[in-house]
C-alpha cells in the first residue's frame, strides 16, 4: 500500500495477494458513522458476487475492525481503507489506517464495556492477523475460508479491471 491512504486507485500488480480473484477497495473519513457504512459496503460487495453464505460474519467482523481503527488506530483527519477480496479459497477482508499503534487482542473485565473486539474477531473468522503497510500504519485483516461454509472458489474474474476505489 501506499505511505498514505488516497482515493487513488493502486497499482492492481502490486497490491494483490497471490490468488486474488477479485477485489473491492474504499475509502472512509474517521467519523463514528464509518462502521456502519463500511459494513453496508462490505455487503453491498459479497451480496454483488453472490457470497452471501458467511454474510453475518463478515459483518460482524468488519464492524469490529473498523470501530477499532476509528477509535484507536487513524489519527483525526485520516481515512480509513476497507477492502474487500475473493481468493482462491478465501474471502478477506482488510481495515486500513495509518495509526502506529498495534492492535493486540486482550481479555477485558466481565464488567468491561468495550475490549472485545478481537476476541470476537478471532472467534468469528477462519483466521485474522496484522500486517505492515509501507508508510504508517498497518492493515488488520480477517479471512474466511470458503471450504468451512461449503461454498466453491470462484474462478478467475477476467471481465473489467480489477477493484474499484468506488
Amino acid at each position: 500500500m501506499a505511505s498514505e491512504l488516497t482515493n487513488r486507485s493502486p497499482s492492481t500488480a502490486l497490491d494483490l495477494l497471490p490468488g486474488t480473484v477479485r477485489h473491492h477497495t474504499r475509502l472512509f473519513p474517521r467519523r463514528r458513522t464509518t462502521p456502519r457504512a463500511a459494513r453496508d459496503f462490505v455487503v453491498a460487495v459479497l451480496t454483488e458476487w453472490g457470497e452471501t453464505s458467511r454474510l453475518d460474519d463478515m459483518r460482524l467482523c468488519t464492524s469490529e475492525l473498523v470501530t477499532n481503527a476509528v477509535v484507536h488506530g487513524a489519527p483525526v483527519g485520516r481515512l480509513v481503507l476497507v477492502r474487500v477480496e475473493s481468493l482462491d479459497e478465501k474471502l478477506r477482508i482488510e481495515v486500513h489506517d495509518s495509526g502506529e499503534s498495534t492492535p493486540t487482542q486482550r481479555v477485558p473485565e466481565e464488567s468491561a464495556v468495550d475490549g472485545r473486539g478481537l476476541l470476537i474477531v478471532a472467534a468469528t473468522a477462519d483466521d485474522w492477523g496484522v500486517k505492515e503497510r509501507t508508510g504508517p500504519g498497518k492493515c488488520v485483516w480477517a479471512a474466511f475460508d470458503r471450504t468451512a461454509s461449503g461454498a466453491l472458489p470462484v474462478p478467475p474474474y477476467t471481465n473489467g479491471p480489477q477493484g474499484d476505489t468506488s
